[in-house]
Parts: structure tokens; C-alpha cells; sequence
């Protein structure tokens, strides 16, 4: 399979609402992400949208390039951007609460839904398009998490304002399931 990470994450705007005691945000970050080809075979992705979903609702969308990935090839850098869109903040975070209470230290889920269509590319000859569907879910333990253990390794603000957060493995667990759409 091939491999993907992410690299580094930009912030290109944010808004802050604080009306109505509900902490409403909308932003658009960019992602850099790393994509790795570890098989003798190229392979080529048509742009595509992927749904970022939390307790169910739609709260980000996800806009992925065409991109190629040369056979065995590594570092291929693939540009995203996510958009959220009015999301109300202090909704989530107390319903999560209310969650966390509820089960015990439960954690938070966070879910990237949505399907590609790739082709296989063998000495310059194109396959037949396949989709391939990716349901991938991102936990995050509220009790594995405080704010006193977060620090920002790393702030830009001009031009681009970059920042980094480091993720834990026992804080932050993934677990995605690929399907081939034919």
C-alpha cells in the first residue's frame, strides 16, 4: 500500500466568532502531506474531496490534487487544503464532555470519509480507473490529553502562520479502512 503522513500543517485564515456565548470558527488550513510508493507500479490520483466529520456532522471538507506517484518512489509532496466552515466550537467540545462524562474517559472521534479514483500506470500505459473508498477514524483520549502537556514547538506568523502540535501515540490513535469501488 502506499504511504501517506503529514508533513506540515499551515494556517491560511481563521475567524473567530464569539456571538451568542458559542465559540463559532472558520478556517482554511493547508496540509503538505509526504505520499511514499513502495511497489514496482506507478499510480495516479484524480483530484478528489474527502469529509471531515465529528459526532457524526460535517464539519471540514478536504480538497485533494491530481498527483502521480512514480514507482517505487519517496517524498512525493502532494499540497491539500481543508476548509471549515462556521463550525461551532463550544457545541462539540460540550458535547464531548458530556460524552467523556458519561463513559469514563471515552475518547473523541473525529472521521475522514470519502473516495479517489486512481489509476494504475505500468511503463507509461494506464489501467482502467478504480475508485478506492477511505473511512479512516482519528481518536483523540481526553484523558490522555491536558492542556498543561500541549506545547507549540514551533510558530511562524508572517508570512505563512505555521504552528505544530505534538501528538502522542497514546494520546491520538487512527484506524482507516480502504475499499476498492469497481
Amino acid at each position: 500500500m502506499p504511504d501517506f503522513s503529514l508533513q506540515r500543517v499551515d494556517v491560511e485564515f481563521y475567524k473567530l466568532d464569539l456571538s451568542s456565548q458559542n465559540l463559532v470558527v472558520s478556517s482554511v488550513f493547508s496540509l503538505n502531506l509526504k505520499a511514499d510508493n513502495p511497489n514496482k507500479i506507478g499510480l495516479s490520483f484524480k483530484a478528489s474531496r474527502f469529509y471531515v466529520l465529528s459526532q457524526g456532522l460535517v464539519v471540514g471538507l478536504i480538497r485533494i490534487p491530481q498527483f502521480h506517484q512514480p514507482p517505487l518512489s519517496k517524498n512525493v509532496s502532494v499540497q491539500t487544503r481543508v476548509l471549515f466552515e462556521s463550525v461551532n466550537v463550544s457545541e462539540i467540545m460540550d458535547r464531548n464532555s458530556r460524552k467523556y462524562q458519561s463513559s469514563n474517559g471515552a475518547s473523541d472521534d473525529i472521521r475522514i470519509l470519502g473516495d479517489v479514483a486512481a489509476q494504475v500506470r505500468i511503463f507509461n500505459i494506464l489501467l482502467p480507473k478504480i475508485k478506492v473508498a477511505l473511512d479512516c477514524g482519528i481518536n483523540v483520549s481526553q484523558s490522555k490529553v491536558s492542556i498543561s502537556n500541549i506545547e507549540v514547538y514551533s510558530m511562524r506568523w508572517i508570512p505563512n502562520q505555521l504552528f505544530s502540535l505534538p501528538l502522542n501515540s497514546h494520546a491520538v490513535s487512527k484506524k482507516c479502512s480502504l475499499a476498492i469501488l469497481m
